[in-house]
């Protein structure tokens, strides 16, 4: 086989893999994938800000301890 029938064989190969892949692995037909998806990025975001709330509460407290224990 030349380059140009070897390459049409891998494209033909690689799109047949990928529609498979796809149909397997992809949302069911009529889903509401975005909702699903954007609750929960919504839920990670909340998780993380309350964990930055936590974290700069705790350096705060550990920066008035430090600084009465300076004084």
């Amino acid at each position: 086989m030349g380059k140009s029938e070897n390459f049409i064989f891998g494209a033909l190969v690689g799109a047949a893999l990928g529609a498979v892949i796809g149909y397997l692995l992809g949302p069911a037909q009529g889903s509401r994938l975005d909702v699903t998806y954007q609750s929960r990025l919504d839920k990670a975001l909340d998780e993380g800000r309350r964990a930055e709330e936590a974290k700069a509460a705790e350096l705060r407290q550990e920066f008035v301890r430090a600084k009465r224990g300076n004084a």
